[in-house]
């Protein structure tokens, strides 16, 4: 058990620490390229009651052009690797994993610049609210802020995360609940900025094709797990479907409605299905 314990300490400080540090103390420094706002500021940039958190999954390529028209009624949150898209207006981004890992170099940099460089030619993202994860821990964001790589002058605003936590942080100081995936601290985030109805698109979760890459392709990272695209999401297994059950009567009780829009998505079996004509 002790020697355990050393190897573990010893991987720390020889790769996980630098490798965190570095992006920490370079972020301090360049908070003041961007327009950092506190609490009331994000609470005054909602404009709806109803918010729409963009997944990856293939079924965005299912939307039609009179849906998109309906959702960009109303907020719309993205995350992960919805910067690809070309298609709607992103109200806010949250940013937190990136790369296949945080170690290498060689595959980190040129997969954050590609992110980065996707929302800044975009002209969707061209006043988004980027949700940043903040704190020691929080390499990508580290990285995306100390690197100067979001957009000069964008708004951004800084969590925490909650790898402890099962149930959603109730306030921005609990810090947003991370369960079993990035989804659920959107959810959260979605939760504390006051918005009544949340409903989740492109969370589909029956394989793992995404909206942007031909439907026999992989992410670069599923590749390395050794999992095509046609392959069930392992968050699927992870016992997340059952999980954000639990969340949604959490947040019924709160007087807020979870609901997923893609009526084949895994979780439609524990969430509602959201309808544009109300029905």
């Amino acid at each position: 058990m002790r020697a355990t314990r050393f190897a573990r300490g010893a991987y720390w400080w020889g790769r996980s620490f630098p490798a965190r540090v570095r992006p920490w103390r370079a972020a301090r420094r360049s908070l003041g390229v961007y327009r950092v706002l506190d609490e009331p500021a994000l609470r005054a940039t909602r404009r709806s009651d109803t918010v729409f958190v963009f997944g990856s999954g293939a079924s965005l390529n299912d939307l039609r052009p009179d849906e998109l028209t309906e959702i960009a009624r109303h907020d719309t949150l993205g995350f992960n690797w919805f910067v690809h898209q070309d298609f709607l207006r992103c109200d806010y981004h949250l940013v937190r994993g990136i790369p296949d890992t945080d170690l290498d170099p060689a595959v980190w940099r040129p997969q954050v610049e590609e992110y980065c460089r996707l929302i800044r030619e975009s002209p969707r993202f061209h006043d988004t609210v980027f949700l940043v994860q903040t704190g020691f821990r929080a390499t990508n964001g580290n990285r995306v802020v100390g690197l100067r790589l979001l957009p000069e002058g964008a708004r951004i605003f800084l969590w925490r995360t909650n790898t402890r936590a099962v149930e959603p942080g109730e306030t921005f100081a609990d810090g947003l609940t991370h369960g079993h995936s990035t989804l659920q601290e959107c959810i959260n985030f979605a939760f504390l900025l006051g918005w009544r109805e949340i409903v989740l698109v492109g969370v589909d979760l029956y394989d793992r094709r995404y909206f942007w890459l031909p439907g026999d392709e992989a992410r670069s990272v599923d590749v390395r797990r050794g999992a095509a695209a046609g392959d069930p999401h392992h968050r699927a297994a992870s016992g997340m479907v059952a999980t954000l059950g639990a969340w949604r009567r959490w947040l019924e009780r709160r007087g807020v409605r979870l609901s997923v829009y893609n009526p084949r998505s895994l979780l439609a079996a524990e969430l509602p299905v959201f309808r544009l004509d109300g029905r």
